[in-house]
């Protein structure tokens, strides 16, 4: 991966990795992201992946779409989203649907091992609690020796839930995703867990209707403890306007912005940065 960055550095535990452009930035994910999966498969006999919605992203998973299951192990690849919007997979404003377009609807990739939500634009409120149902039927079925899908396979539960306290009640167990994508926006928000919102003090629950105020709506997201517990979290931030957001996060932590609290509750070197020089200035 080194020789498709120009420049890499740590700094308190995450990783940062520049490259020169937004070619070669999707490029480096998209290389760094199929090794985790074959890392994953190799490991545990399937790949768990949390996908970012927004513009962002497009390219990447463009990139992706181009891996043969050499490269990418999309047989034993299971894709569920970070968050979605509380509109139909039809609709331009879709998370689902830019996924869809820009890499599902390009790959082979077993149709029992895609996991949108349902019900979003009818009732949020439902679908947050279908899409943790979900979840916790994917892992648990795992953890009790029988994949999520039918070509999958886990090695137990001790690999893939964890308690997310003390009580260790089915309620406070926490999936343990391969990887999530994550977006940054420029109030600090990742995934849909904005500033201020009810979503950033749930501790119990999986997924959310989150309602956020400065849009007036409600969006499904994944809660902190969830992203927390992923072995890996990959931000991709793109851009000279996300330059004070990202200087902000790393190096203001009185802001306590919400992709602050999430990096704080991961482990040391779980956390790792994927940014263009547009975006990074002079951060490193």
């Amino acid at each position: 991966m080194k020789e498709l960055t120009e420049r890499q550095a740590k700094f308190q535990g995450q990783t940062i990795n520049v490259a020169s452009d937004e070619r070669a930035l999707f490029a480096v994910l998209a290389e760094r992201i199929a090794a985790i999966a074959r890392e994953a498969v190799e490991r545990d006999g399937l790949f768990t992946m949390l996908l970012s919605g927004g513009s962002t992203p497009r390219g990447l998973y463009q990139r992706m779409a181009t891996f043969t299951e050499d490269i990418m192990p999309w047989g034993k690849t299971y894709l569920f989203l970070g968050d979605e919007r509380c509109v139909s997979h039809a609709d331009s404003e879709s998370n689902y649907k830019m996924i869809s377009d820009n890499l599902l609807s390009r790959i082979s990739i077993p149709s029992t091992n895609v996991f949108p939500t349902i019900r979003q634009d009818i009732d949020p409120e439902d679908s947050a609690r279908i899409y943790e149902q979900t979840i916790r039927r994917f892992f648990k079925r795992g953890a009790e020796g029988s994949a999520g899908a039918e070509n999958g396979a886990f090695e137990g539960e001790a690999n893939w839930l964890k308690p997310s306290a003390e009580n260790a009640s089915e309620s406070k167990t926490m999936p343990i995703f391969s990887l999530a994508i994550m977006g940054l926006g420029p109030d600090g928000h990742t995934a849909s867990l904005f500033p201020d919102t009810a979503a950033l003090v749930e501790e119990e629950r999986l997924c959310v209707a989150n309602f956020v105020p400065k849009f007036d709506a409600y969006r499904l997201t994944l809660t902190m403890p969830v992203f927390a517990s992923c072995r890996k979290l990959f931000f991709l931030v793109q851009g000279e306007g996300k330059t004070d957001i990202v200087q902000s996060v790393l190096k203001e932590p009185e802001r306590n912005y919400p992709a602050q609290q999430l990096i704080g509750r991961c482990p040391q070197g779980a956390v790792e940065w994927y940014m263009d020089e547009a975006c990074t200035s002079s951060l490193i």
